[in-house]
């Protein structure tokens, strides 16, 4: 369930969470809340879950999404101001270039080409940064979402909970989903709201 990444191309980093926003709706306009579908009969050998659906919404995700929107803001605006001076630089050199010598264009050529190298090394050291910090706030969402799946999974004696997103499964019964019952549990509801059941 640690898979929550997507790739990311250069320089934009992509943040991991997708936190939609919810639309405020009066209480009078509000259905129903539906009925929660019946568990999977205890004992069950396999069932599974849908993190993709969990995880954007679980508590702990708002704050985890925005701590990666400055994450990534932060980095982004460096690369950005790098690339701007390597700009600079070339379009210095082209404005200079008839003026030089060989050994002064050689120089000038040399000059861009370092600061293009090491942009591209920050970069580097950026994503892999990135990747840390995303693992450290994701951290603790992910304890307790995979507390409460384990603790459905010994309550009902189920014995393997798959994660459907992570385990590339093309078709499954949808009694066997128990991605509400682990919302529930969040004290979530399904559209991201909290229930007033969640423990």
């Amino acid at each position: 369930m640690n898979r929550m990444q997507e790739g990311r191309p250069a320089p934009r980093m992509l943040g991991v969470l997708a936190v939609g926003g919810l639309l405020a709706v009066p209480l009078a306009a509000q259905e129903p809340a539906a009925e929660p579908p019946p568990l999977p009969p205890e004992g069950t050998p396999l069932v599974f879950v849908n993190t993709q659906v969990i995880l954007p919404i679980a508590p702990g995700a708002d704050s985890a999404q925005q701590a990666f929107q400055l994450v990534q803001n932060e980095f982004d605006q460096e690369l950005q101001d790098r690339a701007a001076e390597i700009d600079s630089l070339l379009t210095a050199y082209r404005q200079q270039e008839s003026l030089l010598d060989p050994a002064g264009r050689e120089r000038k050529q040399q000059e861009i080409l370092a600061k293009q190298q090491e942009a591209q090394a920050r970069q580097q050291e950026l994503n892999l940064e990135y990747d840390r910090r995303r693992t450290e706030l994701l951290a603790p969402i992910l304890e307790r979402v995979t507390a409460v799946i384990d603790e459905l999974r010994a309550e009902r004696r189920y014995s393997i909970v798959l994660d459907i997103t992570e385990a590339g499964v093309v078709a499954a019964d949808a009694a066997l989903d128990i991605t509400s019952a682990v919302l529930e549990r969040l004290g979530v509801a399904p559209d991201g709201s909290a229930s007033a059941t969640g423990r």
